[in-house]
């Protein structure tokens, strides 16, 4: 998932160069804007006069790096154009853009990783708290800990605890940022060491009010419990620290097999998962271009001899096309696992997520239903990732805001890409009635990190028996609810 991301901001910067992107502009942007007609509803003397106070950089519309600072979506139905965007350099920059928000009555997003499906990342009209450039990485080998500033990413962390055999439990993909945590956070340790709220330590947040605290088992402990699944809602987290664990090599790869396998694939690998030890760690892709196709990846971080055994069971099962399987250190999960997977070269993508609370016969045949069925038009992929079981399970429910720890659960995301302006409007009706058949098979649940639907029943499909805290939290840490741009609590 994570190199689709990253392909969309590189294509990006490619059509910003190219005579074809005044005419797709006003697909992402709405109506007939450009950006070059895009101006600041902001009086120049005070952006001019937060300029003279603020550390970072700032931009707004008019500025010839705006478009790459706003971030363009990768779904047209969340393209914003902010007021201002304010790539911060450290918490005083941060401090100050909460105060000119409350001056200037402007909407507040918060960008980190910049991987929301919804695009709380931007807004219109408002300022973006950038903090992709606070980044600072410092490990603790002694203690088995790393302290991360909120704009590094999981390969950036990776980098700097790998020396010391010791990895951090963070996402499936690189450009994954550090605050993962703040919905919950599932990655291929989760199994064996939990989520990645389980695996944070302590946080400092700076509240709507302009406070700075610092959130952990013993200062703010109600606060700390929060944040580990809920957190957009109570601050801006700047920084984080995180338990680290002993993790040298791996064994990681792929099967490839032919879309028309995808049923009987997916019900041995339902089995198969059942009864997998906490260390193996999987996920499905089926996508119907260039040629159909269903892929199996699996990574497995325990005695190595015994993943080479595990493995074998899906070459048992049915011999693969093609097979990509090897033994590799743990610093290349990254490398490897955004290379791994390949999508259409589409210029327009939308991506939408789910939660399948079992992954039944009912549930496959209904999506291997809706696989057959996109317009011509569309590039479709399913990728059946974060797969329930293990150390993440073993966690009390209301232990952590972060709440979903049922065992065999699975979280599902619908890719659709398309070539054309004109197919944008049927690619997402198939997408968005693909995303309400599986409602059903959802129990009523959200994954926070997934969400792809708003309305007045998310945040109790999102933090089930835990809203009723939360809301009580939130009324004493942001009562005006100044940070809406999450998976939202009402105080």
């Amino acid at each position: 998932m994570s190199r689709t991301r990253r392909r969309v901001k590189t294509r990006w910067e490619f059509l910003k160069q190219s005579a074809m992107t005044a005419g797709m502009l006003p697909l992402f942007g709405g109506g007939n804007l450009s950006f070059a007609g895009v101006k600041s509803p902001l009086d120049p003397s005070a952006i001019t006069k937060l300029r003279r106070s603020f550390s970072g950089h700032l931009v707004v519309p008019g500025d010839p790096d705006y478009d790459t600072a706003r971030v363009p979506s990768m779904n047209p139905e969340v393209d914003r154009f902010p007021a201002i965007v304010a790539q911060c350099a450290n918490e005083d920059d941060v401090l100050r853009c909460i105060d000119f928000s409350h001056q200037q009555k402007l909407e507040i997003a918060v960008r980190s990783g910049n991987q929301s499906f919804l695009g709380w990342g931007t807004c219109n009209n408002g300022i973006v708290v950038d903090l992709s450039r606070m980044k600072s990485v410092k490990v603790d080998a002694v203690q088995g800990t790393v302290h991360a500033g909120t704009g590094n990413t999981a390969q950036e962390i990776l980098a700097a605890t790998a020396p010391y055999s010791l990895a951090p439990i963070l996402g499936q993909c690189g450009g994954v940022g550090a605050g993962l945590a703040l919905g919950g956070g599932l990655g291929w340790l989760s199994g064996q060491f939990g989520a990645t709220c389980d695996n944070l330590m302590s946080a400092r947040l700076i509240t709507a009010d302009g406070r700075t605290l610092t959130a952990d088992s013993t200062t703010n402990p109600d606060l700390f419990w929060a944040i580990r699944g809920a957190g957009g809602n109570f601050g801006i987290a700047t920084s984080f620290q995180y338990q680290l664990h002993p993790v040298k090599e791996f064994l990681a790869g792929s099967f490839v097999y032919p879309a028309t396998r995808a049923r009987a694939l997916l019900q041995f690998f339902r089995e198969y998962m059942s009864s997998a030890p906490d260390d193996l760690q999987p996920d499905c892709w089926l996508t119907n271009h260039p040629n159909g196709r269903f892929m199996i990846r699996l990574v497995h971080t325990g005695n190595l001899d015994d993943g080479e055994r595990l493995v074998d069971m899906f070459r048992s099962f049915t011999a693969p096309e093609q097979e990509r399987m090897k033994r590799m250190p743990f610093s290349e999960v990254y490398r490897w696992s955004d290379a791994d997977v390949e999508f259409a070269p589409y210029p327009f993508q939308s991506l939408k997520g789910t939660y399948i609370e079992q992954l039944s016969d009912e549930a496959i045949n209904l999506i291997l239903e809706r696989f057959v069925q996109p317009p011509p038009s569309c590039a479709v992929t399913f990728d059946f990732g974060h797969y329930m079981h293990g150390q993440v399970c073993r966690v009390a429910s209301d232990a952590r805001a972060f709440g979903l720890r049922k065992p065999d659960a699975i979280h599902l995301v619908a890719i659709v890409q398309w070539k054309n302006r004109a197919d944008m409007l049927p690619c997402l009706a198939w997408q968005n009635k693909t995303l309400e058949l599986l409602q059903k098979y959802s129990n009523g649940h959200i994954y926070a990190n997934y969400m792809s639907v708003t309305g007045a029943t998310a945040a109790s499909r999102t933090y089930g028996n835990n809203l009723d805290r939360l809301r009580q939290l939130k009324k004493k840490y942001d009562p005006e609810n100044f940070f809406h741009l999450n998976q939202n609590i009402l105080p």
